[in-house]
């Protein structure tokens, strides 16, 4: 029978395997919950915020009424939109149904520096038609622009932080009124 006086310490290095057991339980139980705090909501991906740019593209058209300004783009999301009255410039940019990004730029004060801010230091490669209407073609790695001067102004659709490919920036440019 044992003794009710104090128990002995077991000397270090001689636990048992059932001890080491214990050990890892305690720290697995722990792990899971943790791990399962931690998890992320069911998705992932961050909300669009869509804006509308009517109110932006009115305000370009009163100043510029012979530049073409986006239209209907069914699927496409905007989620850019931006008009400055000084050098009177509008921006705006879209989630392609495909998830690219592609902008519609124009100003009615443009420079060189202006372009070649939306499209980089890069050379034009070449035009493309797009309903009849040639515009200048430039790349930069996989970044693609089109440009074209308009009644005095300069449209631009594509910036080098694009994504959109040749055939999203032709229904760009198909959806063009004005």
């Amino acid at each position: 029978m044992p003794e009710n006086g104090p128990v002995a310490k077991r000397e270090r290095g001689k636990e048992s395997a059932g001890d080491m057991v214990r050990s890892l339980g305690l720290v697995l139980a722990i792990v899971v919950v943790v791990f399962l705090f931690a998890q992320p909501p069911g998705r992932d991906e961050k909300e669009l915020r869509v804006v509308d740019p009517s109110g932006d593209v009115k305000a370009f058209s009163q100043v510029a009424p012979a530049v073409p300004v986006p239209g209907s783009l069914p699927g496409w999301r905007s989620n850019v939109s931006e008009y400055s009255g000084e050098g009177n410039v509008l921006r705006v940019g879209y989630v392609t149904p495909k998830g690219e990004y592609a902008e519609y730029d124009a100003t009615t004060a443009p420079t060189p520096k202006y372009l070649r801010d939306l499209v980089g230091d890069v050379p034009q490669d070449g035009t493309v038609d797009v309903g009849g209407v040639t515009w200048r073609q430039y790349r930069k790695g996989d970044a693609i622009s089109l440009a074209r001067d308009v009644a005095g102004a300069l449209v631009v659709l594509g910036s080098k932080r694009d994504s959109a490919s040749l055939e999203e920036l032709r229904v760009l440019a198909a959806s063009l009124t004005g």
